[in-house]
């Protein structure tokens, strides 16, 4: 055995390994030595890239939950709070601009991704710095609670519908907030923000949420308002408008196209000559929403002035109609702009196979 040792380790001279009396088994149990001596050199690359890439993952997954914490940092919530209750978001909605001292109400979809229903207890603006805004701001403003099935948008007061305080409104999935909102001078400010103050199992939290509506409220210029006008209509709808406001006798609408009949009621608003109105809304039983009588209860200042009209109904004439029943259909139209959601106006035929308007058509 001593023997075969001194013969290998001379082997791993290569003149020796190559002499004559250093036999096959010794040459084999060399290579093995050798082997053994170079496998660990072979493993060291593959081990540090290994450890590096795992690295990699952890430093990721690290800047990831960074990520996450910060924006829930910013939205007032914390990372347990987002994972454990839940949090609200909203539509991103762009509206406006609005004509000063003019009262307007703001739908904007809410939703609520908690297990445990939100209560709401306040919702603010707030400006830079979380400075609550005030009246100085010139934006005078009011939350409510709404039915989440209000499509979102601009409306008047009569055209909302029902709102509540939003003092103690539930949220458990889905709903909509309500801004009543009347501006000065006003100009666009990045830094408003929604907060809301709410309690879900009896722990109260706040959450800010952002949308361009409340980021971009301004108003027009005042000298634009010498510019608005109503609808034009055409010398047949303009006979048939004459004709109907002298006895309301629906037979005048006959044949009328739905744009042309609700153009006949956007004119009538707009010369605030309430019983067109009301005479040009749906006869069928099913569909009526309130009496004549209730109508004239209506005050002026519900109805909406001639300016929020005017905004209400711009780019009116160039929608279109869509039927969606054999009776019901609304016209669709941009009232803003293309990339922003359009507004639907709602007619409905009576049996007489006459178009008119639905009680608060804009939804």
């Amino acid at each position: 055995m001593k023997n075969k040792e001194k013969k290998i380790r001379p082997a791993l001279d290569k003149t020796v390994f190559h002499k004559d009396s250093f036999t096959q088994q010794d040459k084999q149990t060399v290579r093995r030595k050798i082997q053994r001596t170079q496998r660990p050199s072979r493993f060291v690359p593959a081990i540090v890239g290994t450890l590096f890439a795992v690295s990699l993952v952890f430093i990721g997954i690290f800047l990831m939950n960074t990520k996450l914490m910060d924006s829930a940092k910013q939205n007032g919530l914390s990372n347990e709070d987002m994972n454990n209750t839940g949090a609200f978001t909203i539509a991103n909605l762009s509206a406006g601009p609005f004509l000063t001292n003019e009262t307007y109400y703001i739908v904007l979809p809410i939703t609520w991704n908690g297990n445990s229903t939100a209560t709401i207890k306040e919702v603010e603006l707030f400006k830079e710095n979380q400075q609550t805004l005030q009246t100085s701001d010139g934006i005078s403003y009011t939350f409510y609670g709404g039915d989440a099935a209000k499509r979102p948008g601009v409306y008047a007061r009569d055209q909302i519908g029902e709102i509540s305080d939003i003092h103690g409104v539930e949220i458990e999935k889905e709903s909509s907030l309500i801004l009543e909102v009347s501006l000065r001078i006003v100009v666009p400010d990045k830094s408003r923000t929604i907060k809301i103050r709410y309690s879900v199992d009896g722990e109260d939290k706040e959450q800010n949420l952002t949308t361009g509506v409340v980021q971009g409220l301004e108003t027009l210029p005042e000298d634009t308002s010498s510019e608005l006008g109503s609808i034009e209509l055409n010398t047949a709808e303009q006979n048939v408008y004459t004709a109907f406001e002298k006895d309301l006798d629906t037979q005048h609408l006959v044949g009328l196209s739905p744009m042309s009949v609700a153009k006949l009621y956007i004119q009538a608003s707009y010369l605030e000559d309430h019983e067109v109105v009301y005479a040009l809304y749906t006869d069928r039983k099913e569909y009526t929403q309130w009496s004549e009588k209730e109508d004239r209860a209506i005050p002026d200042s519900d109805r909406g002035t001639r300016e929020q009209l005017t905004q209400q109904f711009r780019n009116f004439e160039q929608g279109r109609f869509l039927q969606t029943s054999k009776i019901e259909g609304y016209i669709e139209y941009y009232p803003n702009s293309n990339n922003e959601p359009p507004s639907g106006f709602q007619l409905i035929k009576n049996k007489d196979g006459i178009w008119q308007v639905a009680f608060m058509p804009i939804q």
